[in-house]
């Protein structure tokens, strides 16, 4: 059978979509983490008759969420047609991925609520729980990450200090939390081995591919992030990731993602989905996506905006039409 993530894609593709009016509402909203406090977010709707749909512009600036609204929003495509053809189509509008996968979202939101299905429906697959970790930078206490996560028995991904000492490498190896340590393309090669030697099976995201050859044990959780733009970069490191983490946003939309994922499957690699610290209907999607391609990958999908205990995984509702899943953010 073809993986779920393929037959998404090309039940997607095929989908007829409808649109006769685009409008952007910019926000900002304010968010406990995030470096500036305030996070920058765009809302696109594309409408039919009484039917929305709607996809999230993760760009960080407050300009960039203005000249999308003002300037890329209005000259939004009208008319019927396969919801490929207006993917096409917004390729040719805009060539910035943000912008790409915010209008490509709404476009499948819209075209599954005239359809009156989902993406579970679309595939006949039921969505599982979707395991998700909480995701910390640079901290110059990972313990209380490690504390934060055990409060709610959560998994943790930790962005890479080269300085952690043997007794804190200790600490979090003891912890049994943390499942991908990121180096943001940083380090050497001694401070790789060594986080994989105290944490060894943790995926090892993003080192500083001059940091190879690595031995046979890293090479085994070595994970792939920021190179992975499009579908065809699954294939182009020089040492191959044992794990992608799949970003819909970074990749200019949901169906080069899951081109991505499809091409995942099919040499034997591990998926899992992350965000662009999206804080609306961006978020829902992805635990949809997660849910029914990587329910059990460390998808960094985390509530950012939910009041209260975070759940112990994230569910998805079978029964609500279009790309939200009646998920919250």
């Amino acid at each position: 059978m073809q993986p779920t993530a393929e037959r998404l894609r090309a039940a997607l593709a095929g989908l007829t979509v409808a649109v006769e009016d685009a409008s952007c509402r910019c926000a900002e909203v304010a968010l406990p983490g995030y470096p500036d406090v305030s996070r920058p977010t765009g809302v696109v709707t594309l409408a039919a008759g009484e039917l929305r749909g709607s996809g999230e512009h993760v760009a960080f600036a407050v300009s960039e969420q203005r000249a999308f609204r003002d300037e890329v929003v209005p000259r939004v495509p009208r008319g019927r047609g396969r919801l490929d053809a207006f993917v096409d189509a917004i390729r040719a509008l805009t060539t910035k991925p943000y912008e790409r996968a915010a209008l490509e979202a709404a476009a499948i939101d819209l075209a599954l609520r005239q359809a009156r299905t989902n993406c579970a429906r679309l595939v006949a697959v039921e969505p599982r729980p979707a395991r998700y970790v909480l995701s910390f930078g640079v901290t110059p206490d990972p313990l209380a990450a490690i504390a934060a996560a055990a409060a709610g028995d959560l998994d943790v991904k930790l962005d890479v200090d080269p300085r952690w000492d043997e007794r804190t490498l200790a600490a979090l190896a003891a912890s049994g939390r943390v499942v991908v340590v990121d180096w943001k393309g940083g380090g050497a090669r001694d401070d790789h081995e060594r986080l994989h030697a105290a944490l060894p099976n943790a995926l090892i995201e993003d080192p500083d591919p001059a940091g190879a050859p690595w031995s046979a044990g890293l090479r085994a959780r070595l994970a792939a992030d920021a190179a992975v733009a499009s579908a065809v970069d699954v294939d182009a490191a020089a040492v191959p990731p044992a794990a992608v983490n799949v970003k819909p946003a970074r990749m200019g939309g949901v169906l080069e993602a899951l081109d991505a994922a499809a091409r995942c499957a099919r040499l034997g690699r591990d998926v899992y989905f992350g965000g662009m610290w999206e804080v609306g209907p961006g978020r829902q999607q992805l635990r949809v996506l997660a849910a029914l391609v990587a329910p059990d990958g460390p998808n960094d999908i985390a509530p950012l905006t939910q009041a209260g205990p975070r759940p112990p995984r994230l569910r998805i509702d079978p029964t609500v039409m279009g790309f939200t899943g009646g998920a919250g953010a």
